[in-house]
């Protein structure tokens, strides 16, 4: 797990340092260079998921503010009135 992790975050980090628009084969062959060996799979998954982080993180910041809606006043409830026979 903990080298799985590892190989994760050197994705991350080489995506941050070429660019979200890298393709998987641009990070595979950066990787490469450092002696980490991981496939283009991988890169697209961990790519997927930096994506979803920052779409939710969009979300939370920009969050729509509710509509103020003016008071309306309604007149008291009164109780019926009964007929007196």
């Amino acid at each position: 797990m903990a080298k799985k992790r590892s190989r994760t975050r050197a994705i991350q980090t080489t995506l941050a340092r070429l660019g979200m628009q890298a393709s998987p084969k641009q990070v595979v062959a950066a990787l490469t260079e450092f002696g980490i060996d991981v496939n283009e799979g991988l890169v697209q998954q961990v790519k997927v998921e930096m994506l979803k982080q920052a779409v939710k993180v969009e979300r939370q910041r920009v969050r729509t503010p509710q509509i103020e809606r003016p008071q309306v006043r309604r007149p008291p409830k009164v109780s019926p009135r009964r007929s007196v026979r």
